[in-house]
């Protein structure tokens, strides 16, 4: 049977996806509060990149981040000016 990649999923939309997810939520957690967007601006920025022609199993192929990350960032910037 073949694998697909679902190419516009986030990894916590993946089953096979559960060490990264588990990277992701400790690299949130590491943010200081003061760094970090709120919960609303983490999943408007997660929902541009979802709709995103470069989004591929929760990889930005403009940059090459996982958006999970870079979408946590008081200080990111989609490289594709999208947010």
């Amino acid at each position: 049977m073949e694998t697909r990649v679902c190419t516009r999923c986030l990894l916590r939309d993946m089953i096979e996806a559960g060490d990264s997810m588990e990277m992701i939520e400790k690299y949130r957690a590491a943010i200081k509060e003061a760094d970090r967007v709120t919960e609303e601006i983490y999943e408007s920025r997660l929902s541009v990149c979802q709709d995103c022609e470069k989004l591929n199993a929760g990889t930005c192929m403009a940059c090459g981040c996982y958006v999970e990350l870079r979408a946590a960032a008081a200080v990111s910037r989609c490289p594709k000016k999208k947010w």
